[in-house]
């Protein structure tokens, strides 16, 4: 089956997908910001709760990443820098989506 990116990213797994990449990156980001050692860890909601909300999305995504595999024959891998984040082969040629920063 050939992969439509831009229907399935219309569908409601497509969309839940990417929200599930979305909030995982931004729970990296607040992570980083209460782990002992880098941040103050009882500030905000916690380290526990953003390290349960990183395992979430990382078990979420494997899922997803299980179901592109198996039904289009793509493996896409989770990806983020300072200035951008999304799903990408692994020759980085193919992007499911790809999310810029807003510059700060």
């Amino acid at each position: 089956m050939k992969l439509n990116k831009e229907k399935f990213l219309k569908t409601e797994v497509g969309a839940e997908l990417k929200n599930c990449i979305r909030v995982w990156d931004n729970a990296i980001d607040e992570l980083r910001k209460v782990t002992p050692g880098w941040g103050d860890p009882d500030a905000g909601l916690g380290f526990s709760y953003w390290d349960n909300t990183c395992r979430c999305c990382q078990a979420q995504w494997e899922v997803y990443k299980m179901v592109l595999l198996q039904f289009f024959g793509i493996e896409y891998n989770f990806t983020r820098t300072d200035s951008y984040f999304g799903l990408v082969t692994e020759d980085e040629e193919n992007w499911l989506f790809k999310i810029e920063r807003a510059a700060a």
